[in-house]
């Protein structure tokens, strides 16, 4: 019992790992393109090249766990990622941040898939949401290194530390290998067997579980690296003020995860999805008016951040709930990949329109995009065959 307690601890700060690195462009976005001589917009170009890495690592998931063992992925991952901050935190022109987005996204994605995969065969819905906590405590910390840094009038600095952080978690999964549990070869082999996605698209909800991911993780990615850029251009806050509207976000993202962990013997993982996107809409309509104090919206940002903490940690427990544990690895992979799109693709098309229009209609899109997922939520949950099937697990 000792050893899994410890082995829970190594996985939640694996998942610290995962999220230090994913708005720290966002939040020095500002400071970046002026160095660096580049638009607005060209962010989007640096999203998409990590994403796409993301989804190559997501969506030959399956293969990739019947080569490894869980842990051999999350060593690996996290010290790719580690080194990849360094060396951007050295490159002189932007195009050279495109190169080593390639270890960034493919270690991100890797590490995303197994270890989600890994929670959701072995552990209860609590752990899920406290492992996404976790993720919180990474994507709130970065982007609270990054303000620092700025305050120091240096983006360089942010990427070195975290970075650094990050190798210092790899060494840590290192000295822990041996609390891992064995997955032998036959045994990953039958779990991750391979499954046609034409078949993984025939089973009923199969379609709308993989269009909610998408979406949430294009609303969540939108709040992750616009939200600075929104407060800084239309409210006209200084750069370490706006890159503290990203820690606000991922801290509600990481109370809300961690409150939902609390609740989740008293309120259904259905309920908590159904909450989370209603406080999305709630906060994107309130992002639309004007107000004299700033702690208003810090509040509103708050909101917004806790709306969506329940969301990709439920929806991804439901899984062992709606699916076969066969379908489970494709079914996940494909959830992520899709996913990875919604950030990689959506997301950095949103940046091309704030560019070329404007960035005040962030909230628009965070509005529509947001009722469009709750749309999709409504009718998948209000199947009754997979209702009957949560309800009787």
């Amino acid at each position: 019992m000792k050893r899994k307690i410890i082995l829970l601890i190594v996985i939640y700060i694996i998942f610290i790992a995962l999220g230090l690195p994913d708005a720290l462009i966002g939040s020095g976005w500002n400071m970046i393109r002026e160095d660096l001589h580049v638009s607005l917009g060209t962010l989007g170009f640096m999203t998409v090249a990590v994403y796409s890495m993301s989804v190559l690592a997501t969506f030959n998931a399956p293969r990739l766990l019947r080569l490894l063992e869980t842990k051999r992925i999350a060593i690996i991952s996290v010290f790719l990622t580690g080194t990849a901050l360094i060396f951007i935190s050295q490159v002189t022109a932007f195009y050279q941040m495109l190169f080593f987005a390639i270890p960034l996204g493919i270690g991100a994605g890797a590490i995303d898939v197994s270890l989600n995969h890994y929670m959701a065969k072995n552990y209860e819905a609590k752990h899920m949401n406290y492992l996404h906590s976790f993720y919180g405590i990474g994507v709130t910390l970065g982007p609270t290194v990054m303000a620092y840094t700025l305050s120091q009038n240096s983006w360089r600095n942010g990427y070195i530390i975290v970075g650094l952080m990050l190798l210092v978690i790899a060494l840590i999964a290192l000295l822990t290998h041996k609390l891992w549990a064995k997955e032998p070869k036959e045994e990953r082999e039958d779990t991750h067997a391979h499954i046609k996605i034409k078949d993984i698209l025939k089973i009923k909800g199969a379609i709308a579980s993989i269009l909610i991911f998408m979406f949430y993780v294009h609303i969540e990615s939108l709040g992750g690296v616009w939200i600075a850029s929104y407060f800084y251009i239309q409210k006209d806050i200084s750069y370490a003020s706006a890159a503290l509207f990203t820690t606000t976000y991922y801290l509600a993202l990481t109370i809300g995860r961690l409150t939902s962990g609390f609740v989740s013997s008293i309120v259904t993982p259905q309920q908590l999805v159904k909450i989370g996107q209603t406080l999305i809409v709630i906060s994107a309509v309130l992002m639309l008016f004007n107000f004299s104090s700033l702690w208003v919206y810090y509040v509103i940002v708050f909101l917004f951040g806790l709306g969506c903490a329940p969301i990709y940690p439920n929806m991804m427990f439901l899984n062992s709930i709606y699916f076969e544990k066969k379908q489970l690895s494709k079914m996940v992979s494909l959830q992520m990949a899709l996913g990875y799109m919604g950030f990689g693709i959506l997301t950095p098309l949103a940046g091309l329109f704030f560019d070329k229009i404007s960035i005040a209609f962030f909230p628009i899109f965070v509005l529509f995009t947001g009722t469009i997922l709750w749309l999709i939520t409504l009718r998948l949950m209000a199947n009754k065959k997979l209702v009957f099937k949560t309800i009787n697990s």
